[in-house]
């Protein structure tokens, strides 16, 4: 006689087991993602994979905006028209003036023998989705590795500077706004030159500026340009403005929040810039490092002692 449980009544692995399972595989899979980039090859093949069907979803949006482009009344467009000329003509002689000024620095950097900046290269992008909780600010452009983005490559609008390149896939690429938590970059004021670190405040959509003295020449309606300093973004472009500046006698720094420039919400297309050669060289010394102490450093020379008289 065949005692054996059907088929139909076999259970298997209970349901919290299986959840524990998967929770810990899942765990295991962005714990090995995070420490040692073991997962970037099969994101990349699954975003291949997947490419197809995204630019599916995103037909209906298309189409739509293809029609309402259709029915767009002519008046709209000739406005449209006429106030990007005026914006062109209000530029120009500030366009001409920096020629000027770009070809006298030129002329000064042969001559005191500097080696002269390049160009950088950049390529048009359109972003095709944006972060949909406040928590996050970040950006999906349709740009990606077929179009030479590189990784840390800064992204501007009209306006000024928008965010920088975080991911990149074959198709598209993912953009971390600047006023991300998790971004910092080196700012100038333009009125005088002050230096500081701009750091994202995340949901807020705007950044601060939270290590500037509170001796600090800087006040409210102050235009933030990129510095130039650790060579990934350019210098002088426009990052925003300074909203308000609190000085507080028990605090060492002044509390400074700032609202950017360059806003993705008007905006459909992006300009991405290539990453510089100096960004992609060695590391900058640390100079927080403390100096070599002649025990560690048997080339630096050990003070000479004076003799006594």
């Amino acid at each position: 006689m065949d005692i054996r449980t059907p088929e139909l009544f076999s259970r298997g692995p209970s349901p919290l087991a299986r959840l524990v399972f998967y929770c810990a595989l899942a765990i295991a899979c962005i714990v090995v993602d995070y420490r040692f980039h073991r997962l970037d090859a099969f994101r990349k093949a699954m975003s291949v994979a997947i490419y197809p069907f995204q630019e599916a979803a995103n037909l209906p949006s298309l189409l739509a905006d293809t029609v309402r482009r259709a029915i767009e009344s002519p008046q709209a467009l000739q406005a449209e028209n006429d106030h990007l000329r005026q914006q062109l003509l209000l530029q120009a002689d500030a366009v001409q003036q920096l020629g000027a000024t770009r070809s006298q620095l030129n002329a000064l950097r042969a001559l005191v023998g500097l080696r002269q900046e390049q160009a950088a290269s950049h390529a048009v992008a359109e972003i095709i989705g944006m972060a949909h909780t406040p928590f996050v600010q970040k950006i999906v452009i349709n740009t990606g590795q077929s179009s030479g983005i590189q990784p840390g490559a800064p992204v501007m609008s009209v306006e000024g500077l928008v965010g920088q390149v975080t991911a990149v896939d074959p198709f598209y690429s993912e953009v971390t706004l600047i006023t991300d938590k998790n971004q910092a970059l080196p700012v100038m004021v333009v009125r005088n030159g002050l230096r500081a670190m701009a750091f994202g405040n995340g949901a807020s959509g705007t950044f601060s500026l939270p290590y500037v003295p509170i001796a600090s020449d800087i006040q409210a309606g102050d235009a933030l340009v990129t510095s130039g300093i650790g060579g990934l973004y350019p210098a002088g472009i426009s990052v925003g403005q300074i909203k308000s500046v609190e000085r507080d006698s028990s605090s060492a720094f002044a509390k400074i929040q700032c609202v950017p420039t360059g806003a993705v919400q008007d905006h459909r297309y992006v300009l991405v810039l290539s990453v510089p050669p100096r960004a992609l060289g060695g590391e900058l010394p640390n100079l927080d490092a403390p100096a070599p102490s002649a025990a560690t450093n048997p080339s630096a020379k050990a003070p000479r002692k004076l003799k006594k008289p």
